[in-house]
Formats: structure tokens, C-alpha cells, sequence
């Protein structure tokens, strides 16, 4: 119970020091502090998780791979490849909304942390022609950027949930399938209500309208090439982000001709040191989090009160989810305990329940880097895109009871 009670506490202050506009890297970094305080840690393993924190491969990873996405960004822009990517979608595919929803989507079948801030710029650019809040443009941006975590087996989260269950695969992606079209038909639904789709501007006419298309088309895919050029590396070739995006940022610079003055200028003024402050303060957050052994603590109190065990497989998961933002650390804390209390042998359609529950509490985390950074490029507020997202979840989710019960 206590620490069911110290957890919600330091959760409703960071989520306090949010609202207050102060830097969530700077939130979190107090929020493991007043963890650390509350469950009376040494100084030395505050040391050791600050250090595990700033050392350990996936802060490495992510900081250096969302680096070298704001480098990108800024070259797409500088150069206009985004506008002229927009421009040429725009005119091959002539429903807005595919055009709002297919940037983030694309880019989502990257597994990369806090990849919203790569398709943000470009559902900036399509939503130029239309009427459309920052909240909105946000809420589009975040909800079709999270389609593919369900069944894309690229993604360590989905990997890891058939290890623990010994689901085969294949099998668990069959589960949870309706999990990603109900992401795709809720966000057809609520992320357009009550947009004017009415683009401004006149529609292409004329005789040459084919070569036209055929034209618009050929410019859509070199300026899609970076892009797409990571995700297969990525996706098939299972190459490190980084070390993909470093090659393909050199090339740009070589296609674009830019002189070394000016690689060094678009170095300098790309990074964001407040972004990645926000990656050290969570991964701080999740370490300090370890460190008390207060998941643990929630779970077996949980567990002991006898609640249903459907009740068990949703909160569990989704206050994980909720609390560290990330989908391989509700599945690696919570999926072992779960399968402990139905048996050693559940059914799959309970753990693909367990799995919507937990990526639930995950998209509504205040330090999942997806949201945040997605807030901070449209300067939206937060508790506005929340509210667009209630009912399209309560959606996945109804879809997750089904499963539950067939």
C-alpha cells in the first residue's frame, strides 16, 4: 500500500511541475529525487542509477539517434525536401487526411525512441493548407505514429511478450492485429472531427494531368528516399539507428553540396540540449525507479487485495506503462507476475489483453518521449491532446476485452 502511495505521489508532482511549463527532463530529474527521499536511497545509489542513466547503451542510443534526427530535420527543412514532399503527396493522394496520417505512420515503422520529433515537421507541412490547432496537428502526429507497436516484430516490446509467454510470434502479431486496426478506424474517426479538409488553393487540371502525377510521383519518392532508406536498413537489415542515420546524413550532405562551413553551422544549431536533457531525466527516473523496488512492491500488493484477475492483467500493466513510459519495461516487470497468476500457461488472448492495457498506460504517460516531444514541436498543450485521445483508447481497449473474452 505505501507504495502505491509514495508512486502516485511523486507521479502528481511531476505531473504538477509539467503544468508549470518547467522542462520535463529537469521534472523527472526531481521526481527521482523525491522517489530517492521517500524511500530513504544512499547517496550512492542515487550516484549509481545517475550514472546508469547517462552511461548505460539505450541513453547512448537514443540521444545519438535523436541528434541525428534533429540534423536531418533541420537539413529536410533548410533544403525544402519536406516542402516538396508534402506538395508532391498532396497531389498524388488527394484526400487530407491520408495526407495528415500517412507521415507519422510511415515514420513509426521505425523503432526509434521519440521518432514523433522526425514526422512532426512534415504533419507541420501538410497541415499548412488547412485550418488546424497545434493540439490537433499533435494528436495526429502522436496517435498514427504508435500503430505498428502491436504486431510489428521489429519492435523488442512485442519480441520480448512472446518470449516471457512462449506465444510464438506469429501467433501473438494474429492477437493483436485487431489492436492496430482499431488505432487505424478510431484515428480516422476522432483526428479529423471537426477539421475543415477543404484545402486552400486550386486542384490540378488539364490534359497533362497524368504526366503531372507521374511527375509529382517520381518527386515524391526521392524526397521520401532518406527516409525510406532508414527504415528498411533498420527493419530488415536490423542495422543501428544511428549508424544508418550517420550514413545517410553524409550522403545528404554530399547530394546537397554543402561546404564544410556550413555542416558545421547545421551541426551547431540542430541540437536541442533541452531535448536531450528530457531523455537523461527519464532514463534518471526509470533507474531511480528500479532502484527502490517500487514496481515490485505495487505489484504484490496488488496481486494480495484479490482483485479479479482480468482487473489485475489491465492495472498492472497500465500503471507500468504509465509510470516509465516504455513498452519493454511493462512487459519484462509485469508479464512474469501475470503469467505467475493464471497458471503459468495463459491464454493468448489474456496476455494480448495485458499488452493493450500496459501500451494504454504507455501512450498516456507524461515521459513518454513520443509525447513530449510531440508537444514541444507544436508548442500544444498536453492535457488537450489527453483529452482528444480518451475515447479512440477506450476503443483499443474495448477491442482488448474482446479478445479477453473469445
Amino acid at each position: 500500500m505505501y507504495d502505491v502511495i509514495r508512486i502516485l505521489t511523486i507521479f502528481t508532482l511531476i505531473v504538477r511541475l509539467i503544468k508549470r511549463k518547467i522542462n520535463l527532463g529537469l521534472s523527472m530529474m526531481i521526481g527521482a529525487g523525491g522517489l530517492a527521499l521517500l524511500y530513504l536511497l544512499p547517496l550512492s545509489a542515487i550516484g549509481n542509477a545517475l550514472i546508469s542513466a547517462i552511461t548505460n547503451y539505450t541513453t547512448v542510443q537514443m540521444m545519438a539517434a535523436l541528434g541525428l534526427i534533429m540534423v536531418m530535420e533541420n537539413i529536410m527543412r533548410k533544403t525544402e525536401t519536406f516542402k516538396q514532399m508534402m506538395e508532391s503527396l498532396k497531389r498524388v493522394v488527394r484526400d487530407t487526411r491520408i495526407v495528415l496520417a500517412a507521415p507519422p505512420a510511415i515514420i513509426g515503422m521505425v523503432p526509434s525512441i521519440g521518432g514523433a520529433y522526425f514526422s512532426a515537421p512534415l504533419v507541420e507541412e501538410a497541415g499548412s493548407a488547412i485550418s488546424i490547432t497545434p493540439e490537433r496537428k499533435g494528436f495526429i502526429n502522436y496517435w498514427f505514429r504508435h500503430i505498428w507497436e502491436y504486431v510489428l516484430p521489429t519492435y523488442p516490446g512485442l519480441i520480448l511478450a512472446s518470449a516471457i509467454t512462449h506465444v510464438p510470434l506469429g501467433k501473438l502479431i494474429l492477437y493483436q492485429m485487431p489492436f492496430a486496426v482499431m488505432v487505424v478506424i478510431s484515428g480516422g474517426i476522432f483526428c479529423f472531427k471537426g477539421i475543415d479538409l477543404n484545402r486552400k488553393g486550386p486542384s490540378p487540371s488539364g490534359v497533362d494531368t497524368q504526366t503531372r502525377k507521374g511527375r509529382d510521383l517520381a518527386r515524391l519518392t526521392a524526397s521520401l528516399f532518406p527516409i525510406l532508406s532508414i527504415i528498411l536498413m533498420v527493419a530488415l537489415f536490423h542495422i543501428d539507428i544511428a549508424i544508418v542515420m550517420v550514413v545517410v546524413i553524409s550522403l545528404m550532405f554530399i547530394y546537397h553540396r554543402f561546404p564544410l562551413q556550413r555542416i558545421a553551422m547545421t551541426l551547431r544549431e540542430s541540437i536541442s540540449w533541452n531535448i536531450l536533457l528530457i531523455i537523461v531525466g527519464v532514463m534518471f527516473f526509470k533507474e531511480t525507479l528500479g532502484a527502490t523496488g517500487a514496481v515490485d512492491g505495487m505489484s504484490l500488493f496488488l496481486t494480495q487485495t484479490g482483485f479479479p484477475l482480468m482487473i489485475l492483467f489491465f492495472i498492472l500493466p497500465f500503471l507500468v506503462g504509465l509510470l516509465t513510459g516504455l513498452t519493454i519495461a511493462f512487459v519484462g516487470t509485469t508479464f512474469p507476475l501475470l503469467m505467475t497468476l493464471s497458471g503459468g500457461a495463459p491464454e493468448t488472448g489474456k496476455m494480448a489483453f495485458a499488452f493493450a492495457s500496459g501500451f494504454t498506460g504507455v501512450m498516456f504517460s507524461p515521459v513518454h518521449l513520443c509525447f513530449v516531444l510531440t508537444g514541444e514541436y507544436f508548442s500544444a498543450d498536453r492535457g488537450t491532446i489527453y483529452r482528444y485521445m480518451l475515447i479512440p483508447s477506450g476503443m483499443v481497449m474495448l477491442t482488448a476485452v474482446a479478445m479477453w473474452v473469445v
